[in-house]
């Protein structure tokens, strides 16, 4: 009798720790959970390496091209079979990219991720994440050393990554951009207005 009150006890003590130890970083339950596993879990700065392959799209070339308006570099999050991409720059977002700071990802298949529905609205004004309902069109590609991103349905940017150690603060500071997008677009928004000569939009055919 006592064994099994002592494995029930230490059952009971495991569960208490480990729901403890979770954050509410978001009062949507199931995006909350993913939220927990990012911040755990390792993070990836992914750097453009000024390469794009676009299938073409009005008047931009097809072929291998240097994406001016490419995120200068992305932030991975990976959790399972799910991983979070965040632009951090300041100023970086546009109306071409749908007005967003990050995008949720689900495996597909190897080193294949399907994007992931999810709103671009406050935390309180956002329905919870279905991790079974895709935007069709875009996938993006990762391995831990490379990703290939599609953050519009007809280019695909290519970048180089490296893990990243970060503090307990910063992972939570940058997790807060995941829950108050909206806050942040306006940020980037307003800086982009006083700031127009900073950002391109070219996109060019590399050479042979």
């Amino acid at each position: 009798m006592f064994r099994y009150k002592f494995i029930f006890f230490s059952l009971f003590l495991f569960l208490y720790k480990s729901l403890s130890f979770a954050n509410e970083f978001s009062i949507r339950k199931n995006f909350n959970k993913i939220l927990n596993g990012f911040y755990k879990s390792e993070i990836y700065k992914c750097n453009y390496i000024n390469k794009s392959w676009s299938i073409g799209f009005e008047s931009h070339p097809y072929g291998m091209v240097n994406n001016e308006g490419a995120f200068k570099n992305i932030l991975v999050f990976e959790h399972k079979n799910i991983i979070g991409t965040l632009w951090p720059n300041i100023g970086e977002i546009s109306v071409e990219r749908g007005v967003r700071k990050y995008h949720i990802w689900k495996k597909n298949s190897q080193d294949e991720f399907h994007l992931i529905k999810s709103s671009h609205l406050s935390d309180k004004n956002s329905s919870d994440i279905d991790d079974e309902s895709f935007i069709e069109g875009y996938k993006t590609y990762f391995d831990k050393d490379t990703l290939k991103i599609g953050t519009m349905s007809w280019i695909t940017d290519f970048y180089t990554c490296e893990e990243i150690v970060s503090s307990n603060f910063a992972r939570k500071k940058l997790i807060d951009i995941f829950v108050n997008q909206d806050e942040y677009v306006k940020k980037d928004f307003a800086y982009r207005e006083t700031n127009p000569n900073s950002f391109g939009n070219k996109i060019e055919l590399l050479p042979n």
